[in-house]
């Protein structure tokens, strides 16, 4: 095992390495389709959020290209082999649909008009029950789904929630007591909206790293 861990620990590098290049080209290509006048309209707060809701939906499509051509996906993602994406298939495919549906409301919320934004291409209207569909649809769909995960699933989930709060409670006080103190750092509603959700996908990845999941 011991021998193994170099091999694993190149294989995640690798894995990471080609995420990032694939993460670099989709951003360079949303910024080009964008163009400058709506980002510099967009401003921090909601290019942040856009980007939180590309990275969701970037992982959707990865994940989702791994259970479609799984020989190829086993070499992408952080799977034994092939047939662990094909055993994985049913609750990988619903974690995708997740992951697709989240990142398209956020990015539709970004870009959505709004007070201080009339540049928006999305009306705010479309953005709001786009978002709330999905929020519906993902408690219908845990509620229908609670019995369908083993026991590791059940826990990687409460660890990954917890995680999620905690980084999420840390962050967002100090930022929101900075703002009030008059330190120059303001917080927005959307701010909150988008730490909120980069952080569950951190919680996420924190959960599955402390159990050493990151480089099976």
């Amino acid at each position: 095992m011991t021998e193994d861990k170099p091999a694993k620990w190149k294989r995640t590098g690798m894995q990471m390495l080609v995420g990032a290049l694939v993460g670099g080209g989709v951003m360079a290509a949303v910024l080009a389709v964008a163009g400058s006048d709506l980002l510099d309209a967009m401003g921090p707060s909601r290019v942040a959020l856009g980007a939180v809701g590309l990275v969701y939906a970037m992982m959707a499509a990865l994940v989702g290209f791994g259970l479609a051509a799984p020989r190829a996906g086993a070499k992408l993602l952080n799977v034994a082999d092939a047939e662990e994406l094909r055993e994985e298939r049913r609750g990988m495919m619903r974690s995708t649909v997740t992951m697709a549906a989240l990142g398209v409301a956020l990015v539709l919320l970004a870009l959505a008009r709004g007070p201080g934004f009339a540049a928006g291409v999305v009306p705010a209207g479309v953005a709001m029950g786009v978002l709330l569909i999905v929020f519906v649809a993902g408690v219908v769909a845990s509620w229908r789904w609670r019995n369908d995960f083993d026991e590791l699933n059940h826990q990687l989930g409460l660890e990954g929630c917890f995680w999620a709060f905690c980084l999420s409670w840390v962050l967002l006080t100090l930022w929101g007591a900075a703002d009030f103190l008059g330190w120059g750092a303001v917080l927005t509603p959307i701010d909150v909206v988008t730490t909120l959700s980069a952080m569950m996908l951190l919680g996420a990845f924190v959960a599955i790293g402390r159990r050493g999941m990151m480089t099976r």
